[in-house]
């Protein structure tokens, strides 16, 4: 089988208004099977997961939904999330947050995913802390997304 695998931080409501739906005509052309999103906005008020997903038929999962909680920062920074072709479900969201990367909303999602005639596939959103002097967090951050992996 022959996946095709995106992954983008929409940066959540920075820039253009119109940019939303800008990625959102590139998702339609690209047409990708697993897509893993950073920094995406889901609030009450906003949805960027259904903007961008406008007319395609995958199935999305926004951090938001499949936690009790809501890291702080959420709303200005966004979160993770997955879509995926096929109809998934969602294994663990693994909080990122550290005492020197507290200000990181950003989860990692990990989902099984269908595939038909294959079984089932692991597919994890990842993301780590982006400031510069993270490193620490950073590499604490990917062995805890490599347990995750060993854990599914």
């Amino acid at each position: 089988m022959h996946l095709r695998v995106l992954t983008l931080n929409v940066w959540n409501d920075e820039g253009s208004s119109r940019r939303v739906d800008r990625i959102n005509r590139e998702l339609r052309r690209l047409n990708p099977d697993l897509i893993a999103f950073q920094e995406m906005i889901q609030t009450p008020e906003r949805n960027q997961l259904d903007r961008l997903l406008h007319g395609l038929e995958d199935v999305g999962t926004h951090q938001a939904q499949a936690m009790t909680a809501s890291p702080p920062y959420v709303e200005r920074y966004g979160g993770s999330a997955v879509a995926t072709r096929w109809p998934h479900r969602v294994l663990e969201v693994l909080d990122s947050r550290l005492g020197d990367a507290a200000d990181v909303p950003w989860c990692t999602l990990a989902v099984s995913v269908p595939l038909p005639g294959e079984g089932d596939l692991l597919f994890i959103a990842a993301t780590t802390a982006w400031r510069l002097d993270a490193e620490s967090a950073r590499e604490r951050q990917v062995v805890a997304i490599t347990d995750l992996d060993a854990r599914h």
